[in-house]
This record gives C-alpha cells, sequence and structure tokens, in this order.
C-alpha cells in the first residue's frame, strides 16, 4: 500500500473517531475545530498529490 494512501486513510479514520466525540458531547467547540482541520488537511493532501506527484 502506498504511503500516501495510509496518510489519508489514516486521516479519515480519525476524522471519524473525532466525529464519534462530537456526536457525544457537541458543546465542545474545539473537537469542531480539530474535525475541520483534518478534513481540510486530508482534501488538501489529495489534491496535491494527485496534481503535484503526476507531474514529476
Amino acid at each position: 500500500m502506498p504511503t500516501p494512501l495510509i496518510i489519508i486513510i489514516t486521516l479519515f479514520i480519525l476524522n471519524w473517531i473525532i466525529r464519534v466525540l462530537i456526536r457525544k458531547n457537541p458543546e465542545n467547540k474545539s473537537l469542531i475545530k480539530v474535525s475541520f482541520l483534518i478534513s481540510f488537511s486530508m482534501i488538501a493532501y489529495t489534491i496535491y498529490y494527485f496534481i503535484f506527484s503526476s507531474n514529476s
């Protein structure tokens, strides 16, 4: 399994764990920020990997 795929899957699983914790405690704003940051970094890394790795 290639390393970028492992990174994306790990971020995806971590994000779902945090979303379960948010569902148990919806008032926790720091968990919501961390979930948003993980989602954004996962999207950004996926775009970066597919655009910039194909050019090299």
